[in-house]
């Protein structure tokens, strides 16, 4: 199950995401990791077949899906970094870049209907959803909530 670990258990929670204090990009991150489940499953599914035309037809549609809400994302974020001034913004913002520039490179294998992509693929939104919300985006929890946001 997808959630979110509070103040309280996040040590020993088992549970996928840290709250990141604002309401709205925490409901974005449970959606971006909805995402990755459902890509998730259509790995398993493929785990022993090749794709077919309507297999890659559903990757296609999802990954521009996933590559959408992504930018929606990151803008928002950004824009909210940037409107109340958050000292590790142009860190932050780096790091955003160097994640669509990797979905871009993977845009491309997926394009070239290459099959290795998949575990990549997987690999890719799994570290970025868990290592980036709960360690990067984490950080800046009590910044956003200092200046009275939540």
């Amino acid at each position: 199950m997808l959630g979110f670990k509070s103040s309280a258990t996040q040590d020993s929670s088992h549970c996928l995401l840290k709250e990141v204090g604002l309401a709205q990009l925490n409901k974005q991150h449970l959606r971006l990791a909805s995402y990755a489940v459902e890509f998730s499953q259509i790995i398993e599914e493929l785990s022993s077949r090749e794709p077919s035309t309507a297999d890659w037809r559903r990757i296609d549609a999802l990954f521009s899906k996933i590559m959408r809400f992504v930018a929606t994302h990151f803008a928002e974020e950004e824009a909210l970094m940037v409107e109340h001034g958050y000292p590790g913004y142009e860190a932050h913002k780096k790091l955003h870049d160097k994640f669509t520039g990797d979905m871009i490179k993977m845009q491309g294998e997926i394009n070239n209907r290459n099959i290795r992509f998949k575990m990549k693929m997987n690999s890719l939104l799994w570290d970025w959803l868990y290592k980036h919300i709960n360690e990067v985006d984490y950080q800046y929890r009590d910044f956003f909530q200092a200046k009275g946001l939540s």
